[in-house]
């Protein structure tokens, strides 16, 4: 049997005679198996012609699945001309034209998929399937193409032109199918696919979006969401007016939008989430938690963490009340890191949940936003037979003393804070060495707050801080750490530790290290003659200890110095005489304190009341009662203080 017509003979290289139709009438002929053979092996050799190769592509129809296993094998080593492949689409034996297809996507390149579109149209459901396996097969290599930077762009056009047209087309049109493969290739340029998509007219559009629906299964999800991240306004607002709708009426199908938005980058997720927030989208997602499965709900706390917690409060308290332990633990840590919100009391009712891990998420966000009057709520919890529980209210009730702590150091009475202190080093054995990052703060206030906390350590562990710290630059920690040192009840060695600073350039330094001589006179004369100096010095504060010194070692004659500064017209100077009257048994010169009470500066009758406190007699004292309405607040406090030490009386000081 000849083979049948292959086409235009001016299109064929040769014509039917001689050699090519001898080897034709073989391989087709009734020649029998081993003619076919001994024929196909001499096609197969180097240098097929035209007409040989499509012979090989015929026998791809042969009933011999080893020769046609045979053909294949010789097919997948030769360059064959296009012109060919696109000649026998149209061969009516259909395993020719599913040979045909898979060479047409063998060679890689994206132009290909017009030309493959056909075989979706094909009558025979073989070369359908095949087609779709090998434009699938197409668009994966095309997808380590464009990694490796060798996707040219003009591809990626062409075939987004050829899977934009079925759009054009009927629904019920077998092209039509094409449409998903549109949604594959659109991450190879996704800036010209939604530059073709926004010139689409009304109804292709719309169809399109049904198709987003259709194939979100299938990943077209993933391209919708990621064109939300263009910046043309136009085609943002088209495609969150879509999406809105989408979202509303997804159901249970609001897990494929969500595990869309799952594979995104971590930026690309958090642009997305604005916009979501921007369009309220988020608030249509929000609406179908209870359809969302739990791996999805997380996602969907990750968008509304994206965007800001304060944003969606409400929605988040709502949460609070699912049935659902890693939501609550999801909405607890989102409460817990907001920088805006402060305590909800919502949280409360889950100091009594059973399940572990929701309660120690509550300690957890206690710990964060969490005063002083949460300590009694959950001190209950200590008893807990949990390891776990035990340790989180633990750490709960240490962390908000410690930050209670800090935080209001400097309005809490000395008192007061010790009692702080002895119970967080009670709870935390090595809670000092927590907070010496507080002595290495560039900020002087750390530094000095560290070093009054050190008042509560063992002097041991304290005095090498205090030594280190009073070699600081800056003068007030210098100050400050003298200070500590006073702790130190060996007069001799407080003295050799001491004695440097005397000479310290700052006045406040030299004060503080005249102020912890001893009470008593020493035997050192050395002590003795250098706080005489410092009677001298031009810092007043200085001078005054001096002089406040002197008069308790007894020596009468610096009372001489003392007047002269009581009588100054400088306020400053009066001010620190009147704070050595207060300080020293000088009962010939608290006459001078009730004078200085009626002085017209402030900082003066300061001085003058808080003296009399500690020097005045009962009726002095109780003439301080007018002070409680002094204009100034600071005498005000000097009255309250004066008032309630020496008669027990307590008043509220505005």
């Amino acid at each position: 049997m000849k083979l049948p017509h292959l086409g235009r003979k001016e299109k064929l290289p040769f014509a039917l005679t001689g050699k090519p139709d001898r080897i034709s009438q073989t391989m087709f002929g009734k020649y029998g198996e081993e003619k076919r053979w001994e024929a196909l092996d001499a096609i197969s050799m180097p240098g097929q012609s035209y007409w040989q190769k499509r012979l090989l592509l015929w026998t791809l129809a042969n009933e011999n699945i080893e020769m046609r296993e045979r053909s294949w094998e010789i097919l997948d080593n030769l360059q064959i001309e296009y012109d060919l492949l696109i000649n026998e689409l149209s061969c009516p034996m259909w395993q020719v034209r599913l040979g045909v297809i898979r060479l047409l996507a063998k060679s890689g390149r994206l132009d290909t998929i017009r030309l493959l579109i056909a075989g979706i149209e094909d009558y025979h459901p073989n070369v359908v399937d095949e087609t779709k396996r090998s434009l699938v097969r197409l668009i994966d290599n095309a997808k380590i193409r464009k990694l490796n930077g060798e996707l040219p762009r003009d591809e990626a056009q062409d075939a987004l032109n050829a899977l934009y047209q079925p759009l054009y087309t009927s629904k019920r049109s077998a092209r039509f199918q094409a449409i998903q493969f549109l949604f594959k290739v659109a991450p190879l340029d996704e800036d010209l696919f939604w530059e073709m998509y926004i010139h689409l007219d009304l109804p292709q559009y719309t169809v399109l979006h049904e198709e987003f629906i259709r194939y979100q299964k299938e990943g077209s999800l993933e391209v919708l969401y990621r064109g939300l991240m263009q910046k043309d306004e136009a085609l943002k607002e088209r495609l969150t007016n879509f999406l809105a709708v989408a979202v509303r009426n997804s159901g249970d199908n609001v897990n494929y939008h969500l595990n869309a938005l799952r594979k995104m980058e971590r930026s690309e997720f958090v642009s997305v989430a604005h916009v979501l927030q921007h369009y309220r989208i988020l608030v249509e997602f929000q609406g179908l938690i209870k359809h969302m499965n739990p791996a999805e709900r997380i996602i969907l706390f990750d968008l509304l963490e994206a965007v800001g917690a304060e944003q969606n409060l409400s929605f988040l308290l709502r949460c609070l009340q699912l049935d659902d332990s890693r939501i609550r633990i999801r909405v607890l840590k989102i409460l817990g890191e907001s920088q805006t919100l402060g305590l909800r009391t919502e949280v409360y009712e889950f100091l009594t949940d059973s399940d572990e891990q929701v309660l120690l998420a509550t300690l957890r966000y206690l710990q964060k936003k969490g005063d002083l009057s949460i300590v009694e709520k959950i001190s209950h919890l200590t008893r807990s037979k949990k390891k776990k529980v035990k340790q989180g209210v633990n750490s709960t009730m240490f962390k908000i003393t410690r930050d209670h702590l800090l935080q209001d150091f400097n309005n809490l009475s000395p008192l007061r804070r010790m009692k702080i202190l002895t119970m967080l080093k009670k709870m935390k054995p090595k809670f000092f060495e927590e907070i010496i990052y507080l002595s290495e703060s560039p900020e002087e206030s750390d530094r000095i707050k560290y070093l009054k906390i050190l008042e509560a350590e063992t002097l041991k562990k304290a005095v090498p801080e205090y030594r280190r710290l009073s070699q600081d630059p800056n003068a007030k920690v210098r100050a400050q750490a003298i200070m500590g040192l006073g702790r130190i009840n060996d007069t001799e060695i407080l003295f050799k530790m001491i004695k440097p600073f005397f000479k310290d350039p700052d006045g406040r330094v030299r004060a503080n290290s005249v102020e912890l001589m001893p009470e008593a006179r020493p035997a050192n004369e050395e002590i003795i003659r250098m706080v005489k100096n410092a009677v001298q010095s031009d810092t007043l504060r200085e001078k005054a200890n001096a002089i406040s010194k002197l008069l308790k070692w007894d020596y009468p004659e610096y009372e001489k110095p003392l007047i002269e500064m009581l009588n100054s017209d400088d306020e400053w100077i009066k001010s620190s005489a009147l704070w050595v009257v207060g300080e020293n048994n000088l009962p010939h010169l608290v006459g001078r304190l009730r004078e200085a009470a009626n002085d017209g500066r402030s900082h003066v009758r300061e001085m003058a009341v808080r003296g009399i406190g500690k020097r005045g007699t009962e009726e002095d004292l109780r003439a301080l009662m007018p002070y409680l309405q002094d204009p100034d607040r600071n005498v005000r406090v000097a009255a309250q203080k004066a008032l309630r030490a020496r008669l027990q009386l307590s008043f509220e000081i505005a």
